[in-house]
């Protein structure tokens, strides 16, 4: 069932007619224009004033939305709704709306609001379906999928984020095999040439998502922003020369089209992208009226492909996934009326999932990719920081936290680690402290390392790199897979920063390392490796030698306060200029943790750390972390940092069955 609603305008206000999909023709009305445009025209202020600052409709805005929906949908064109709706049974109506006009293209149909309701909203009403509607010659049929539904994801420019982030909210549907991840059409050399070249040789996906820019240039054109000319120019690329090229497609696979990007659903002199990419020939097409923030995108991105695409799905239906979309982003804010969906045909079901069978990526060897930040970081020259990626942390605090119970201290439970051994150490001190370290690692200290470790190894490369760890993993594994390269292993002091190191060194060909008892005058960055030991513990040599550990909050503050206060001892002022302009890899370190945001402080001198830096973020860190890191928040200089979210267990062997050449 559904029912098509023209809406235009005439020199006596907003003209209404109506058909029905049983023949139903209630009579054309008009609503005088302090009734239709200009009430209307007044309500989308007020709701791209919500939805820009990212908040809920306010009361006034909801009796406007009532209103403005009592005007409308009156008289016999209510009734004639009411009728299909209760035939329409479990399949929902259709409702599909054509403006005309320019201006009522502009409008917020969606946000118009039942009566007698303060959250019965036109677009995210569960008993019906609501879509723009497309003219075009163009013949319509759902699309029969037999396996994964194929996305190719497109973002033209330097930053990966917005693509990263896509990559994220897809991650589960990837990972059941519902989605199929094509190679994204990414990077700052997405030329209109290199564009339509990749999407001629490429695999024919089912559905294009769109990351960047959209606008209307002065001709009223609409246009989307690719790369970047010779001299820094903007270049963008006309919605019709994107249909055109995409049309070859819309007659074999390609049946949806995202824009994710800000005012796609604007309407110039000659449509909005949206609207033109449907005449081109696309069955759907989701884009925004207004710009939302990025993990508004993503929460609609991830909703709309989860209820598009799920395997226990007979049929895949574009107008109930966006509906769905809307009401998981109304629960946050207004946001949930900024994405429209252009329908084409008459029927929101565009994929056919009949005899459709799935199967996860990982039974077919090699279908995974890295994702593109992490993949672009690897490529080059970086330094690695790694964090808490081992289980030392957690396997210390039970063994202090039952020794403190034992000894009459009930209030430990749910202390952070610094803050329980800083309660030992005020309590028995520094001796006991150390003790039950070392009761705790009770494996040896030359036990295997962490898989992801490992893995990541093969891919460092000359220069500095740090790590927090207790043990030796990290320089262990460097060791391992650069065995012709010498390494230092140096470890400040932990009771003065200004003092002595211990250096520890693996010459290039040796098997064993052996201490150094002086620090090099010079390192040559060029072809030496160096592992900067900043939180003490075990030694890398084949009898471990035992240092005091960083663990007390004292321990991390004074560990990095030497004689020149935040400042790195005058030795390490070498070491550190080379991870102070390269990347950073920031493996298993929380923004939300004082520890290492401390040290990120200290590492990069209060500055922002370099361009193209990445955090990779294990599936257990904690909501809304990978969006802090993104916003810059906590961060030295608020630099933004890249952060994306991988499993280790899966990570590791994907990593290890690449080798340096074949991540590029």
């Amino acid at each position: 069932m559904w029912l098509e609603i023209e809406l235009d305008t005439s020199n006596q206000g907003l003209r209404v007619s109506a058909r029905g999909s049983r023949g139903e023709r209630p009579p054309a009305r008009t609503l005088l224009p302090e009734q239709g445009v200009d009430a209307l025209q007044a309500f989308a202020s007020r709701i791209g004033r919500a939805i820009r600052g990212g908040k809920s409709l306010d009361a006034a805005a909801i009796d406007e939305a009532q209103t403005l929906y009592g005007e409308l949908i009156d008289g016999e064109l209510r009734d004639v709704l009411v009728r299909l709706g209760e035939a329409a049974k479990e399949r929902r109506l259709l409702v599909r709306l054509f403006a005309r006009d320019r201006a009522l293209q502009l409008l917020p149909w969606e946000a118009l609001c039942r009566p007698g309701t303060s959250e019965g909203f036109w677009g995210t009403d569960p008993r019906l379906l609501l879509a723009r509607g497309v003219d075009s010659s163009e013949p319509w049929e759902p699309r029969e999928v037999r396996g994964a539904v194929r996305v190719l994801a497109i973002a033209p420019g330097p930053d990966e984020r917005a693509l990263t982030a896509l990559r994220e909210a897809l991650a589960a549907s990837i990972e059941s095999g519902d989605v199929e991840w094509l190679d994204p059409i990414a990077g700052p050399d997405i030329s209109p040439r290199v564009l339509f070249d990749r999407l001629r040789r490429g695999k024919t996906p089912h559905v294009v998502h769109f990351l960047g820019h959209g606008g209307v240039d002065l001709a009223g054109k609409p246009v989307l922003r690719v790369a970047d000319d010779e001299d820094g120019e903007e270049v963008w690329v006309t919605a019709e020369a994107l249909g055109r090229e995409l049309s070859a497609s819309f007659y074999q696979e390609l049946r949806l089209v995202l824009l994710e990007a800000c005012e796609g659903a604007k309407a110039g002199a000659f449509g909005s992208a949206a609207e033109i990419l449907a005449r081109a020939g696309a069955d759907a097409v989701v884009a925004h009226l207004w710009p939302v923030k990025a993990d508004a995108a993503r929460v609609c991105s991830s909703e709309i492909y989860r209820a598009l695409t799920a395997a226990d799905r007979t049929s895949g239906d574009i107008g109930a996934a966006v509906a769905a979309a809307r009401r998981t982003l109304l629960a946050r804010s207004a946001e949930a009326f900024s994405p429209v969906l252009f329908l084409r045909g008459s029927d929101s079901v565009i994929f056919s999932f009949e005899g459709r069978r799935v199967s996860k990526p990982a039974a077919r060897r090699g279908s995974r990719r890295l994702a593109p930040a992490l993949q672009g970081l690897l490529e080059g020259a970086f330094t690695m920081v790694v964090g808490d990626v081992d289980d030392d942390r957690a396997t210390l605090q039970r063994e202090i936290m039952s020794f403190m119970q034992e000894h009459g201290d009930a209030h430990v439970e749910g202390l952070p680690l610094s803050t329980l051994t800083q309660r030992c150490v005020l309590r028995f001190g520094h001796e006991v402290l150390h003790s039950l370290f070392q009761q705790s690692l009770t494996h040896p200290p030359s036990a295997e390392g962490p898989p992801l470790i490992e893995a990541l190894a093969r891919f460092v490369r000359p220069g500095v790199h740090v790590t927090l760890l207790w043990r030796p993993h990290l320089e262990r594994a460097i060791a391992a897979q650069h065995p012709q390269r010498t390494l230092y292993a140096i470890q400040p002091s932990v009771a003065d920063t200004s003092g002595k190191p211990r250096v520890v060194k693996r010459a290039a060909g040796a098997a064993s390392w052996k201490m150094d008892p002086l620090l090099p005058r010079h390192f040559d960055l060029e072809n030496e490796i160096v592992v900067l030991r900043l939180y003490g513990g075990y030694s890398v040599e084949t009898r471990p030698i035992f240092s005091p550990p960083i663990l007390t909050e004292d321990d991390h503050i004074h560990g990095l306060l030497g004689a020149e206060g935040l400042r790195p001892p005058s030795w390490m002022e070498e070491l550190l200029a080379r991870p102070r302009i390269q990347p950073g890899l920031f493996v298993g370190l929380s923004i939300l943790d004082w520890r290492h945001r401390m040290l990120l402080r200290w590492l990069y001198d209060h500055r922002s750390a370099p361009k193209d830096s990445l955090a990779l973020l294990t599936a257990d860190a904690e909501p809304g972390e990978v969006e802090i890191w993104h916003s810059g928040g906590g961060l030295p200089g608020a630099a933004r940092i890249t952060a994306i979210t991988e499993d280790p267990a899966q990570l590791a062997p994907l990593l290890a069955d690449l080798g340096p050449a074949e991540a590029r």
